[in-house]
């Protein structure tokens, strides 16, 4: 439901559902093997909620969803699972310019679950890593980063992986790998990475196929080798179609962003149709 409705959706149901299971845990009786799932069930509706308030631009609450989640990970002591919320900490940190504390976390992440990581979480991990680094332009870690998330992704067997990485799979993963890229300065690149890993896209993630066409669409945008305005456009163009009915404040941000990048070039019949139906979109 996040995946089609955005964060702003469904906040509020996971909240009511997060809250409906911390009363369990504080008021209901119950035995050692039954409070380890409570807490795991807390855990992942805490990350939840914590996604999908960051992707509603509250970042605060989401912070302290996390924190909740990653206590709760550590009572059921299901240290994969309390690394894939450091895993997205360390996103959000990373994206809130604190790229120092995203690589901390990662790094307490991976340490804290040698001999019980699965590739999905590994490659998100290192993903997000290659993206702290390329934040701190640090390009040999970068790379590095990368070729550990590669390394993980041909590995990946859906069945054998937690339900709660399904989102982890080769176009997202390998669409990261271009937006970590992108951070890094690395245009050409890139372009290319990203316009591989969203062609891997099926129907079933929207909302990450738009952030994605907006990176891609920003990278095409900018002066160097790989440039084209028309294809930045129409890139852009598909990121409004796959969003309209979605509320994601995360993404809106990435198609304003890219709408102020856009507009000095919109004498450009594509480039003012863009502009044109981005300012709409945001108007909304």
């Amino acid at each position: 439901m996040d995946d089609i409705a955005g964060g702003g959706s469904v906040l509020s149901l996971a909240a009511h559902e997060f809250q409906w299971v911390a009363g369990l845990l504080d008021q209901a009786r119950y035995d050692e093997r039954t409070g380890r799932a409570l807490h795991i069930a807390l855990a992942e509706l805490g990350q939840v909620c914590g996604w999908a308030a960051y992707d509603a631009g509250y970042h605060a609450l989401a912070q302290r969803y996390y924190v909740t989640a990653l206590r709760a990970t550590h009572s059921a002591d299901e240290r994969p699972l309390g690394a894939h919320v450091l895993g997205l900490m360390a996103e959000q940190a990373a994206h809130q310019g604190q790229p120092a504390e995203a690589v901390t976390l990662i790094e307490t992440a991976l340490a804290g679950t040698r001999g019980r990581q699965t590739p999905s979480l590994l490659a998100e991990l290192y993903n997000v890593q290659a993206y702290a680094f390329a934040t701190l332009a640090d390009a040999s870690s970068c790379a590095a980063a990368l070729s550990q998330a590669r390394t993980q992704i041909e590995r990946l067997r859906p069945a054998d992986e937690p339900s709660w990485l399904y989102w982890v799979n080769p176009a997202t993963m390998t669409s990261d790998g271009g937006s970590a890229l992108r951070q890094l300065g690395h245009t050409e690149q890139a372009a290319t990475v990203l316009e591989n890993g969203i062609a891997l896209f099926d129907d079933s993630l929207p909302r990450g196929r738009a952030g994605y066409l907006t990176a891609l669409a920003d990278v095409l945008a900018r002066p160097d080798k790989q440039r084209d305005l028309d294809a930045a456009a129409d890139r852009g163009m598909e990121a409004i179609q796959l969003v309209e009915n979605l509320d994601s404040a995360r993404v809106a941000g990435l198609i304003r962003n890219l709408y102020h990048q856009m507009t000095p070039h919109a004498r450009l019949p594509a480039v003012g149709d863009f502009v044109e139906r981005a300012r709409g979109f945001l108007a909304t």
